[in-house]
């Protein structure tokens, strides 16, 4: 396969949502950092689906034109820390491709380093050991391979990708604590193999389709001991700046004014419009700061703790009704159903 041309990309697309869509509650499992929160799988397939949707419907087949429509359905929808960051990763494969009627396999494996340069320069204190790190080594291996060994096949490109990929993850509890605590991979690190694992399915011509999404069992996050530790507010908007915002924003300055408040920070603008996720304590002044930048099209504030606190309850359920459950019940019907 010596190019990958609109139709190609799109069902890769489509394939790598419905894989992440399959493995969703695996993914939520695994999330520990950098809140034991539970929502990773979430976050990521509410992103990536928002964005594919989008390029799917445009009715282009030059790659470079969808891969532009697939970046701001992202950035529109990209919820959580996660899909922020997923968000710009393919922010810097479309600035790879722009103006590319089809991709061959040097274009596309330069395109995947440019999403891991984007991606980290999205985020204000990048953290080794997450899905930052699992983008960033698999692109720049899966590039010198594709120079080094001169290869045209995209397929194989894509296939280093993965593999590289999953050795990437596997260093993940060395470079981050807390992982190793627990005895998981990065929730995110995983949910982004899981999106090459799909485009790779296609482009063999075996596309994932969507499944019903199965109980993942015991999550990471009943493992975490929070303690008296008060995680905050996950505080994300979608800033459409005023036209004194256009001429004087600076998303390194408002990063700066955001890390006074918080932590996990995320600021991207794409020509009038600004997407924020940070973590803190204080959420009103967040928004305070924001607002005179601009108008918001899109605000969500989520207490962590909260949702820390809800799953150690829901666990805690289930392995109560796990120990008194004495008998079970079978209904038989007879018809369909």
């Amino acid at each position: 396969m010596d190019r990958i041309n609109g139709q190609l990309f799109k069902e890769m697309l489509r394939s790598g949502m419905n894989n992440l869509g399959n493995q969703q509650q695996k993914v939520d499992a695994l999330n520990v950092f950098p809140v034991p929160d539970g929502d990773t799988g979430t976050n990521m397939y509410l992103t990536v689906s928002n964005g594919v949707k989008e390029a799917l419907a445009c009715p282009s087949d030059n790659v470079g034109e969808i891969a532009k429509v697939l970046s701001r359905g992202l950035l529109m929808g990209a919820r959580g820390n996660s899909g922020v960051i997923t968000s710009q990763i393919f922010r810097g494969f479309y600035q790879a491709v722009k103006g590319l009627n089809e991709v061959d396999a040097v274009q596309l494996a330069h395109a995947l380093v440019n999403g891991s340069r984007v991606a980290y320069k999205a985020v204000m204190r990048p953290v080794e050991g997450t899905i930052l790190t699992v983008i960033r080594e698999a692109a720049d291996y899966t590039y010198a391979y594709t120079m080094t060994e001169d290869v045209t096949d995209c397929e194989k490109v894509m296939a280093r990708m993965v593999q590289e990929a999953k050795e990437s993850l596997d260093t993940t509890p060395q470079l981050l604590p807390v992982l190793a605590e627990v005895g998981v991979v990065d929730s995110g690190g995983y949910g982004l193999l899981v999106i090459l694992e799909g485009f790779l399915k296609a482009m063999q011509g075996q596309p994932v389709e969507k499944e019903t999404v199965e109980s993942a069992g015991e999550s990471a996050q009943t493992k975490v001991e929070g303690g008296e530790e008060e995680f905050g507010f996950c505080t994300e908007f979608i800033l459409h700046l005023s036209d004194q915002g256009m001429r004087h924003f600076s998303e390194i300055s408002f990063r700066d004014e955001l890390a006074t408040i918080g932590n996990s920070i995320v600021c991207v603008q794409d020509e009038d419009l600004v997407k924020v996720h940070v973590h803190t304590l204080e959420p009103a002044t967040a928004i305070r700061m924001a607002k005179r930048q601009g108008s918001f099209l899109k605000l969500k504030i989520e207490n962590m703790t909260e949702q820390h606190e809800e799953i150690l309850e829901k666990d805690e359920t289930i392995t109560r009704k796990a120990e008194h459950k004495k008998y079970g019940l079978i209904t038989v019907a007879a018809g369909d159903g």
